[in-house]
């Protein structure tokens, strides 16, 4: 049987001009999106949405830092931990801490975890955690060290915002609207390992492992790492799951 009798488009189909823009019946793929509200699944885009998201790109594009910005310098270099010691230590063994959670939730839900919003944070904290270890052993002008340094503040950023949001945003707003049955067993899956990890225990490594183990003070190059990288992460949304039915709106959990 066809992708497309399973309801799942061919990769042509995003090239095809005459595609239509919502590449599955009702925007939902499968059906298993069929609880987001149909307006929100097929559309139209407003107007004013398409606008913004090019004008949020070009400036993204405007305010990119000079090639200099990009430069490891020693003061940057010398911010990551020495090997063998505690910091160092600390860095390897939640190294294999998240990584063990990455592998066991992918093993329980499927690689299509990998892209939520929640998941890409803990995966690029995971990295960072993992270059930081190897950082003492690289040459100078490494490439890792630069995507170390690149992942600094985004993995802060998006481990805060899937910490606040989650904690006292999503998870408050979804537990008053149930009856006191499933708000028991909401209480018992918001409490389960895995969303423990990826929900509380990521600002934990987050602030270790930018602010703590290996400390320096933030630059508009590394705010710039961060529009880049959400802006990046809305057209995979906007131009890929967007269009095969798939929404996240519970990408969080």
């Amino acid at each position: 049987m066809s992708p497309r009798d399973h309801g799942v488009p061919s990769i042509w189909q995003f090239f095809d001009p005459n595609s239509p823009w919502v590449l599955v019946h009702e925007g939902s793929i499968m059906g298993h999106f069929d609880y987001v509200p149909r307006h929100l699944r097929v559309g139209p885009w407003a107007s004013l949405a398409t606008i913004y998201i090019v004008i949020i790109v070009a400036k993204v594009i405007y305010w990119m830092p000079q090639k200099s910005s990009f430069h490891l310098d020693d003061e940057i270099l010398s911010t990551h931990p020495i090997a063998y010691t505690s910091f160092w230590v600390y860095n390897l063994v939640v190294f294999f801490w998240m990584k063990f959670v990455l592998v066991s939730s992918m093993r329980n839900r499927g690689p299509w975890i990998l892209f939520t919003y929640t998941i890409q944070s803990w995966t690029m904290l995971t990295i960072r955690h993992g270059l930081s270890t190897l950082a003492p052993f690289l040459p100078r002008k490494h490439l890792l060290l630069w995507i170390n340094e690149l992942l600094r503040f985004p993995a802060l950023a998006t481990a805060s915002i899937t910490f606040f949001f989650w904690n006292f945003a999503i998870a408050p707003a979804i537990y008053y609207n149930f009856d006191p049955k499933r708000r028991r067993q909401f209480l018992q899956f918001n409490l389960s390992f895995r969303l423990v990890q990826v929900h509380i225990f990521n600002i934990i490594f987050a602030i270790m492992n930018t602010i703590v183990v290996s400390a320096r003070e933030f630059q508009f190059v590394d705010l710039w790492y961060g529009l880049a990288g959400a802006v990046g992460y809305a057209m995979l949304y906007l131009l890929v799951l967007d269009r095969v039915g798939v929404h996240l709106v519970r990408g969080m959990i």
